[in-house]
């Protein structure tokens, strides 16, 4: 069943064609850390953006991502 209401996250962007995104996704669920969504960009540059379940997920898988030396960017608009 589906939540309703508002998502109260930081998205995380991190780069698909350099295997950034499969690394960054093992390291967040292997931590337990919960992806609401994700969404992969069709037209260059080819990143993805991840929604975790709350703004404490989001800052600790920033920290796991800094760690293991994965490039992360605040998500931002791009048309």
């Amino acid at each position: 069943m589906a939540k309703v209401g508002t998502m109260d996250t930081k998205p995380i962007r991190v780069d698909y064609s350099n295997g950034d995104y499969s690394r960054a996704y093992d390291l967040i669920t292997g931590a337990g850390l919960k992806i609401i969504y994700k969404n992969v960009s069709s037209v260059e540059p080819y990143h993805v953006t991840i929604h975790l379940e709350n703004i404490a997920s989001r800052d600790a898988a920033a920290q796991l991502l800094d760690e293991a030396g994965i490039n992360w960017y605040p998500a931002t608009p791009f048309f």
